[in-house]
This record gives C-alpha cells, structure tokens and sequence, in this order.
C-alpha cells in the first residue's frame, strides 16, 4: 500500500529548509564589530544559574497576602463588568 504525501506539503517542507540555508547579507551588516569581538559570557552550572531567593515570610505577610487577594478580587470584578 502506498502512502500519499500531499503536494502542498512537500512543497512547503522543500521551501522551509531553501529558506533556512540561505545568508541575509542586511542582518548579517546589522552587528557591530565590538560585538562580535567581545568575549563569550561566562556559562555557570545549572545548580548555580537556576538557584533564586527563597521568599521571606515575615509577621505581615500574611495581611500582605489578602490585601493582595482583595485588589485581584476587585480588579477581576471590574473586568466581568
């Protein structure tokens, strides 16, 4: 049994990857010499590059929290209006 592959789509993957060969010598002007001079960035380790603050809890966070969850109540109220 032979499997028929639509023309539309041959056509479409044959000119994706013509396109993805292909230089753009005006982008290529676009970038300054100092840039492609300076020095590549230092690539850190995942368990130091995704490291974040933890959040502080403090005795007001938590009236914090429902001033916080009433101006969304509010805000989604005007919004349904």
């Amino acid at each position: 049994m032979h499997r028929f592959i639509p023309r539309s789509l041959v056509w479409t993957v044959l000119c994706g990857a013509l396109a993805g060969c292909g230089q753009f010598p005006d982008a290529v002007k676009e970038v300054d010499d100092d840039i492609t001079d300076a020095v590549y960035p230092k690539i850190l380790p995942n368990a130091v590059a995704l490291v974040t603050q933890p959040p502080r809890l403090d005795e007001n966070s938590d009236d914090v929290l429902e001033a916080r969850e009433r101006r969304l109540r509010r805000r989604a109220a005007a919004l349904k209006q």
